[in-house]
């Protein structure tokens, strides 16, 4: 009876407050939302009465392509009274129409939500229609649950209680655009035991109907499985997504974003730029002009530049002419990326004649498989690139004399900065890295799976200081930094018996992020500093395919995958250079400038 008295109370706020006084004078109108209430206050009555038996239906195609995400419309409950709160704001409105989160109250009765009475659901405050390119409030609410007896999962500093996956997903294009939650400023959402809010302005670029699909991964902060803690179980909690939840962005003709104009945009520079997966058939242009598809023909097209199709002969004449020498600092990820470049193209792919796309090597785990560039099993390699191919060879005298036509790449194979690495991965460092192998015009560091797995993330910030250190000493504003994210996670935990990977969805994106603002801090003021975003590509595939990486224990890309981040990663070296500049002719006051920075 108390949940009837509180929407009572909402509905004579709702009047006295948001009421338009002309809508007094429409009587016909008034008679509408008579009748509504009174069928509001039956409903009510058979909440209070506790009555069951009536369920809420989030979406209607529940044969369709989205049922990937579990739903309500199997589970018998009091009827929730999100629903209720739905159709109050359906009918009054809400106060304002602006669009920004920050812009638009978050109703009182938010923070009234319990989990016996209601599941956890989402609304869009001002879902009115939008022009491409602007933003939509996405909110989630999450009921206030009773205390577990015995909990002993906590979140990272400044991070959510609740992990919550949730796309704005198109119903005609399928495009995914991820929700990145943030608390609202409140206490209460650093409050284990109370209600959680979260909001997200959500940009929609290309024109369609979007409706908002997701659920819960993990409450009680057990997405952070820190400091040897073991992962949990991964039991998805449904959304209950209101039917009026939906939102349409429309474009006059006039934006940049229209597949029409996308061989339009300027060739792409940014390893990090956001984009979207479109399949072939809805492509207004010839597929060859782009990055080939992956296995379910779907083509990644950056909004704000445009991908070229770069063969592997292009790249490693542009790696010759602009980055002869390289450090490769990274995990198996990077091994399967390195596989594609030394072979020109023909690991894994569909002329292969060695591989199959469908073998566990392409889908998944390669390491046991013999590759004749090189061994994968070293933990030192120095590779040399040229347009016929690349080929692992013995240290020579003079590293950074390299021929004529032809990259080399010093490649140090690690686990992360994770107690994993034989030997530790400082000993490298430590005899000092330049001296031996040359200044490159680029250092490729990826961290974040390893460490997100098997490093707390106490132990993960004290040794990043120590990296940043080593890469202060050793790498002069010369030689620019690419950063590579982790590959995303989800859709499960890791259960591996005795040594289970400390992964999740959440948990690998913050550890990404505080990479990415380390090196920023440190360095973004003297080197040239690029992310080579691989998480993001995976992460706006469609669910369905996301999830299909549930099979590969090692979180590895499959080859068409990998296929696509080694484009978006030539595109970025090779379509904007600066000219290659031998280190003895670098300018006095950049050496300068480094000696000061130590």
């Amino acid at each position: 009876m108390l949940a009837l008295v509180a929407v009572v109370v909402v509905v004579c706020i709702h009047i006295v407050f948001y009421w338009k006084p002309a809508e007094l004078h429409d009587v016909d109108g008034m008679h509408r939302v008579d009748d509504e209430l009174h069928r509001v206050g039956d409903e009510l009555h058979k909440v209070g009465d506790g009555l069951h038996g009536v369920t809420d239906r989030p979406h209607d195609d529940t044969n369709g392509p989205h049922t990937e995400f579990p739903s309500l419309i199997h589970h018998h409950m009091p009827i929730p009274l999100s629903s209720h709160w739905s159709l109050l704001d359906k009918l009054f409105g809400p106060p304002t129409l602006a669009t920004k989160c920050h812009d638009i109250p978050i109703p009182s009765y938010y923070w009234t939500a319990k989990d016996a009475f209601t599941p956890a659901f989402v609304a869009l405050p001002n879902a009115q229609p939008i022009q491409v390119g602007s933003t939509v409030c996405v909110r989630v609410i999450v009921p206030a649950k009773p205390q577990r007896a015995s909990v002993v999962y906590t979140p990272m500093p400044d991070t959510p209680w609740d992990s919550i996956l949730i796309d704005m997903v198109g119903t005609t294009n399928n495009v995914s655009v991820p929700v990145r939650l943030q608390m609202t400023n409140d206490v209460r959402n650093t409050r284990r035991d109370d209600v959680h809010v979260y909001e997200a302005d959500v940009e929609l670029r290309d024109a369609d109907e979007y409706r908002p699909r997701g659920y819960i991964e993990f409450r009680d902060a057990e997405w952070n499985p820190d400091g040897g803690l073991l992962p949990v179980d991964y039991v998805p909690e449904p959304l209950y997504v209101p039917e009026s939840a939906r939102v349409e962005a429309v474009d006059d003709g006039s934006s940049m974003y229209s597949l029409d104009r996308y061989l339009e945009l300027p060739l792409c520079t940014d390893p990090a730029a956001e984009g979207r997966w479109i399949h072939t058939d809805m492509l207004p242009f010839d597929p060859h002009l782009v990055p080939e598809p992956e296995n379910h023909n779907l083509v990644w097209l950056p909004y704000t530049c445009r991908l070229q199709r770069i063969t592997y002969t292009d790249f490693a004449s542009c790696l010759a002419t602009a980055y002869p020498l390289m450090h490769w600092y990274g995990d198996s990820n990077l091994r399967r990326s390195l596989k594609k470049i030394v072979s020109m193209g023909d690991w894994c792919s569909f002329n292969s004649t060695s591989n199959a796309t469908e073998t566990r090597s392409c889908l998944c785990e390669d390491y046991q498989d013999p590759f004749m560039p090189f061994d994968a099993r070293y933990r030192e390699l120095i590779i040399d690139i040229d347009q016929t191919g690349g080929q692992a060879l013995m240290q020579p005298t003079e590293f950074a004399l390299v021929p004529d036509n032809t990259a080399r790449v010093y490649l140090h194979k690690w686990e992360g900065l994770s107690t994993r690495n034989k030997p530790a991965w400082t000993q490298g460092f430590d005899a000092r890295i330049t001296p031996q192998y040359g200044n490159p015009q680029v250092a490729l560091i990826s961290l974040t799976n390893w460490d997100a797995a098997f490093s707390s993330r106490a132990y993960f910030a004290v040794e990043m200081q120590k990296l940043l250190d080593y890469v202060q000493v050793e790498y002069s504003n010369y030689t620019q930094l690419y950063i590579r994210t982790g590959q995303y996670y989800c859709c499960r935990t890791d259960q591996t018996p005795n040594a289970p990977r400390a992964y999740s969805r959440l948990r690998n994106a913050y550890f990404d992020q505080y990479v990415i603002d380390a090196f920023r801090e440190r360095f973004g003021h003297s080197h040239v500093i690029r992310i080579w975003n691989v998480a993001q590509v995976s992460e706006r595939l469609p669910l369905s395919v996301r999830k299909e990486t549930v099979k590969c224990p090692a979180n590895h890309a499959r080859a068409e995958v990998v296929e696509i981040e080694n484009q978006i990663l030539m595109n970025a070296m090779c379509n904007y250079f600066e000219p290659y500049v031998p280190m003895e002719q670098a300018s006095v006051g950049e050496e300068d400038d480094l000696e000061t920075d130590q």
